[in-house]
């Protein structure tokens, strides 16, 4: 076990709990404060593969987020690693805006118990439920928002994940519960970084779920809301700012990967 992981989980009061659950829920909120969803790889082109040794080179090592494989296959390992009967599946994410995004790109964790399925997701930026989903089971309210699982039938898979809008419960997700090997992992890679669709080669994206909100940002703007509906959206006047916002809220080699990427760009603009 990781000496900082094992810290944090001592002092969330894992070991002294036998609540599988509650231990779950720990581990949750720990990786939500310790690793962004971030494309900043992606649109750096870096193509090492994902392979145990190299997530926990970059995430447990550097300090780095990451995208849903990479967080969740660290997900996977530490929850291998601490006895929970877990496996990997792909799911297909549906976008509000434009329908189903590149199919089975979004990879998950599935636990199962006594006969009950969970989803245990670390994947999702500032759409964390930071809490096991059960199948067909309760709502579970975080500071993202209010997550469920259910059955139903779509073009993409035989289960759902959703999250509660404005006035109804909107799909995040679709899967069948088939496990995948870590190799998945690197075809869902090459469609992220290749694909003509993919929603993540092409503009910058960090966003974490926090305790009392949500952060993000992108090329133009930093977003934050709060758990009680406040919103707060900060436009960029210049590349500068938005690393200085990005220094600020982000781990150091976060940051250092963002310079490297506007960098990037100045030397991809046309003159």
């Amino acid at each position: 076990m990781d000496e900082k992981l094992e810290s944090l989980l001592k002092q969330k009061g894992y070991f002294q709990t036998k609540d599988e659950f509650k231990r779950i829920t720990y581990i949750l909120e720990i990786f939500a404060s310790l690793y962004p969803f971030e494309n900043l790889d992606v649109l750096l082109e870096k193509e090492n593969p994902i392979t145990p040794s190299y997530i926990t080179e970059k995430m447990l090592r550097r300090g780095r987020g990451g995208v849903c494989y990479e967080l969740n296959a660290l997900l996977y390992m530490v929850l291998k690693e601490l006895g929970f009967n877990v496996y990997l599946a792909s799911a297909t994410v549906e976008s509000p805006k434009t329908g189903w995004i590149i199919d089975r790109t979004h990879a998950i964790n599935i636990y199962e118990k006594q006969g009950k399925m969970y989803v245990i997701d670390s994947g999702s930026g500032n759409n964390l439920s930071m809490a096991p989903l059960e199948l067909d089971g309760p709502v579970v309210t975080s500071p993202a928002g209010k997550f469920r699982l259910r059955t139903k039938t779509t073009e993409r898979g035989t289960i759902v994940s959703e999250k509660m809008g404005e006035k109804d419960w909107l799909l995040r997700y679709a899967f069948v519960p088939t496990p995948v090997g870590w190799e998945d992992f690197n075809r869902i890679k090459k469609m992220i970084h290749h694909h003509g669709e993919s929603p993540f080669n092409k503009s910058l994206l960090i966003a974490q779920t926090l305790p009392d909100g949500t952060i993000s940002v992108n090329d133009e703007r930093l977003l934050r809301k709060w758990s009680d509906g406040t919103v707060k959206k900060v436009p960029f006047t210049s590349e500068e700012e938005k690393l200085n916002t990005i220094k600020k809220h982000f781990h150091p080699s976060v940051y250092e990967d963002a310079v490297k990427y506007v960098e990037q760009k100045k030397q991809q603009k046309p003159i």
